[in-house]
């Protein structure tokens, strides 16, 4: 005898999917910038590939492209995150001492640039960080050279060119361009090979990299014509 009864229906359903953590969407791009800058200081532009920069973060490769574009998108990205709080640091310095003071000289002028190194405004990954750009091919290296050190450089040597009428603009960009090597090198090294570094302090290496740039963007120069400008 067939028995009459419905037969039990098993509901099938899915279970709902937990809500993704908001945090953890956040995160993504963190995490893809941090590895992309870690491989990058390591291998260089050419021995960095996408594919490694999106295992290294634990994300999937669409992550990485939908976020950046390309490695060149993230190159980029990697660099204006550590220059850009010490530039916008650098430019508010600029401003202040420009609107209290008419006619900034060079030692003022150079305190407003070296700012961020001593407030703690530069990464520690940015001297290796850098020193892997300029050893790119040019055609990775000085499209990001001009975009995130362009503007403020000029900016610089322009108040600089005011406070020092008397020297030659080609020559103050030369001058310019060598105390960047020397502060790109301090932020490698905190003292010479042959000195304990932790016997100095940031502000000793600050001071001496100040009074050496000075002396050198002001070669030349009569001290009676800096007096006058100061």
């Amino acid at each position: 005898m067939r028995s009459t009864s419905s037969p039990v229906r098993v509901n099938r359903s899915r279970r709902p999917k937990p809500a993704r953590d908001p945090k953890a969407v956040l995160d993504t791009p963190t995490a893809i910038l941090d590895a992309a800058e870690s491989l990058f200081i390591q291998k260089g532009y050419a021995g960095t590939s996408l594919r490694a920069i999106a295992a290294r973060a634990g994300v999937n490769l669409a992550s990485a492209h939908y976020h950046f574009g390309s490695k060149a998108g993230l190159l980029g990205a990697v660099i204006h995150l550590r220059v850009g709080p010490a530039n916008q640091q650098r430019n508010a310095a600029l401003d202040a001492l420009q609107r209290e003071t008419p006619h900034p000289n060079v030692v003022q002028l150079l305190e407003a640039y070296f700012l961020p190194l001593a407030t703690g405004g530069v990464s520690e990954q940015l001297p290796r960080l850098v020193a892997r750009l300029y050893g790119e091919p040019e055609s990775v290296s000085q499209p990001l050279i001009e975009r995130e050190f362009g503007a403020i450089s000029r900016r610089f040597l322009v108040a600089l060119g005011a406070a020092l009428p008397h020297v030659d603009e080609d020559e103050l960009a030369w001058r310019f361009h060598f105390m960047i090597g020397a502060m790109i090198h301090l932020m490698a090294f905190e003292a010479p090979p042959r000195l304990k570094a932790s016997a100095y302090s940031n502000a000793d290496g600050l001071a001496r990299l100040l009074a050496f740039s000075a002396a050198g963007i002001t070669h030349g120069v009569p001290s009676a014509r800096l007096e006058k400008r100061a």
